[in-house]
């Protein structure tokens, strides 16, 4: 007997299906600043692996801490700064994001959920987006460091989840260009978001984008577009 081969669709979360980069980056600076770093970098995109395990990991190196980078105690103090985070800065989910994921479902894609955050946060992140993360695949930075390591283990567990041995189609869905050159390197295809501003250089760098989930289900390739929902008296 044949085993199925699923389609599997894998978001990141912050930018992607939340507009929570700005209480994310709150709350995860005001965390690494507790650890007194001498010369702690704030340019995140100047790491190594942009994910909050592996900037801990790093800034640890840099400080010449010894031992292992403790991340138990980042997560504790990120957990701390993320609930005054979202009480001065509450969020919303990306307009559509309910709606796409519903309709991808319909269409018998799996979902399945990498970030390079840390899982306390992206459970509350995902809970906005009307996402159960108890319920779902989700990979976080507090499991993996590197964002190929997070996306390439949230796939195979919706793989395994399905019964399958191997994806059929993988679709990378993301807002940051860590996003699309992550999809490349395990060879995803990817669908970029444009949300939070990074639309231009996800395009420059070859990504097919759209504004927000709306946006896809309006404008996006065909398979994706949902028809349009009459309601009222005609």
């Amino acid at each position: 007997m044949t085993q199925t081969r699923p389609n599997i669709a894998v978001f990141d979360i912050d930018g992607t299906l939340t507009d929570s980069v700005r209480a994310h980056q709150t709350a995860f600076e005001a965390a690494l600043h507790d650890f007194s770093f001498p010369a702690l970098r704030t340019d995140w995109g100047s790491y190594r692996h942009h994910s909050d395990s592996a900037i801990l990991a790093e800034a640890w190196a840099e400080a010449d801490r010894e031992g292992a980078a403790d991340l138990a105690r980042l997560e504790e103090s990120y957990a701390r700064h993320y609930r005054a985070a979202i009480t001065d800065e509450p969020f919303e989910e990306i307009p559509g994001t309910r709606a796409f994921l519903e309709h991808l479902r319909e269409g018998g894609w799996l979902l399945a959920f990498a970030t390079g955050s840390l899982r306390s946060g992206a459970m509350h992140k995902l809970e906005v987006a009307g996402v159960d993360g108890e319920r779902e695949v989700l990979v976080t930075a507090s499991e993996f460091e590197t964002r190929e390591q997070i996306v390439g283990q949230a796939v195979e567990l919706a793989c395994k989840m399905a019964g399958g041995t191997a994806p059929g189609r993988v679709l990378s869905i993301g807002d940051g260009i860590w996003d699309l050159k992550t999809a490349k390197n395990l060879g995803y295809e990817f669908l970029g978001i444009g949300f939070t501003g990074k639309g231009r250089a996800l395009e420059e760098l070859g990504g097919q984008v759209y504004h927000d989930f709306e946006a896809v289900m309006l404008e996006g390739p065909e398979e994706f577009r949902r028809t349009a929902q009459v309601t009222g008296p005609i």
